[in-house]
């Protein structure tokens, strides 16, 4: 399983490098900017070949990357003319001399900055696009519902096991339908087509808020299971239907859930249904931490039971362009709690979190682990914004200021700036390699 975690890890970081780099590379040949190198990885070259004015090349330290464009900083030569001003250097390419990085306007250094966090947001819009196109969309198909007492459902006669039908006669074929209709229908007036048994009723209510009191009932099947995780080595697969555990009929998949939530490094009796055959194992959910419940709890990697709709490309694309901002704005109001102190800083992950997280995923499944591709990529992008010198924002920042003062910085300036960036990441560094080793 080791090595499983190594490969997916260092997959999900080369892929998410080398797209952040080459969106670098290409809008530096746009600007007409020589790159001088071209890296993935760190350290001395593993691979490496030449192509025009261009050293590409695969390091022994696949944990980042970057390119190097002619003028940069370990690039500069100030050359003092009579009147002290200070020029960089220019390289010759073809016997034509061009400019380097700090020659070219302003905005080309801002947009050739921009473009690497840029090309990782499109990669993931089109690491999804292709998800959803190829896989489908996962969409819940139980419409029986169960009651939560002492709400709106309960007063207007929802009993526990109705099967919810139609919304205004149009026929629901989902939960995620009924949401969508629920949504679309705040503060009107709705007439609910359910079934009881063998009857049809018809109820009318106002929809006065997106939750009904009501949830659907889950039958206990088992969707997927994890690779190597303690139901996988007990025996269970997907299809298998949870009967017991630990004494306690099962049948709704929340009941299963809490009690293996409840039960970490406790072992429970498991009896479930395979192939029409009853089978029994002991399994202990294993220690969990969650982010979202903020707790630790037991687990022992199941997945639940859902169904697949098949799509149009064109609805892929949207689909995946929603859920790109969707993506960005959870990155976005995690970061901002954790500023304001709303979100404690322990729950920041560096690499050792990374990869955990990616052999996880890996272990779910492909599909799976093309969704956090997508995630860590775009959460590569935003990082690479921080205005930190060393980063692309603080090359955004003092490109900004240089053009407001309307001076180049000297190069001696500048490398106390990219010195004292580079302290900060460092520290950053150290620190969340220390949550992810606490944790």
């Amino acid at each position: 399983m080791i090595i499983i975690t190594i490969i997916a890890f260092l997959f999900i970081i080369a892929f998410s490098v080398t797209i952040h780099e080459l969106g670098h590379l290409l809008l530096a040949k746009l600007f007409k900017i020589p790159v001088e190198k071209f890296s993935i990885g760190f350290g001395p070259p593993l691979v490496r070949k030449k192509i025009g004015e261009t050293d590409f090349r695969i390091a022994y330290f696949p944990v980042g990357g970057y390119v190097k464009m002619t003028g940069e900083d370990e690039g500069e030569i100030q050359i003092f003319k009579k009147k002290q001003e200070v020029e960089f250097e220019r390289s010759i390419v073809d016997g034509e001399t061009v400019p380097g990085f700090y020659d070219v306007p302003i905005y080309h250094r801002i947009l050739v900055v921009l473009s690497g966090p840029i090309f990782n947001i499109l990669s993931a819009v089109i690491v999804l696009f292709f998800v959803y196109v190829v896989f489908g969309v996962y969409v819940n198909p139980h419409l029986r519902i169960k009651v939560e007492e002492k709400n709106f459902a309960k007063e207007y006669g929802f009993l526990n096991g109705d099967s919810l039908i139609a919304i205004n006669d149009k026929k629901l074929n989902s939960w995620d339908d009924f949401l969508k209709f629920i949504d679309l229908n705040l503060n009107k007036k709705i007439e609910i087509t359910l079934k009881r048994e063998d009857r049809v009723i018809k109820k009318e209510l106002f929809v006065e808020s997106e939750s009904l009191g009501i949830s659907p009932l889950i039958p206990p099947v088992i969707g997927s299971v994890k690779i190597g995780g303690p139901a996988d080595r007990a025996g269970l697969k997907t299809g298998d239907r949870i009967l017991k555990v630990a004494q306690n009929e099962i049948d709704d998949w929340d009941e299963f859930v809490n009690l293996v939530r409840s039960s970490k490094n406790v072992p429970l009796n498991f009896v479930w249904e395979s192939g029409g055959e009853v089978k029994e194992a002991e399994i202990t959910p294993l220690p969990y931490y969650d982010p979202i419940l903020k707790d630790t709890i037991g687990q022992i990697g199941v997945m639940i039971q859902m169904a697949k709709n098949r799509i149009y490309p064109h609805q892929a694309f949207v689909m995946a362009i929603n859920r790109t901002i969707e993506i960005i704005g959870l990155t976005l109001k995690t970061l901002y709690q954790l500023i304001l102190g709303k979100v404690s800083r322990k729950a920041l992950g560096g690499p050792i979190a990374i990869a955990q997280l990616s052999g996880e995923s890996a272990r779910w499944g492909f599909e799976n682990f093309l969704g956090l591709v997508s995630i860590i990529s775009i959460n590569l992008g935003l990082v690479n914004l921080f205005p930190i010198p060393g980063l692309d924002g603080g090359h955004i920042v003092i490109a900004i200021i240089e053009g407001i003062r309307k001076k180049r910085f000297t190069r001696k300036t500048r490398m106390v700036i990219q010195q004292i960036g580079y302290t900060i990441l460092l520290l950053l560094i150290i620190y969340v390699t220390f949550n992810d080793l606490t944790r």
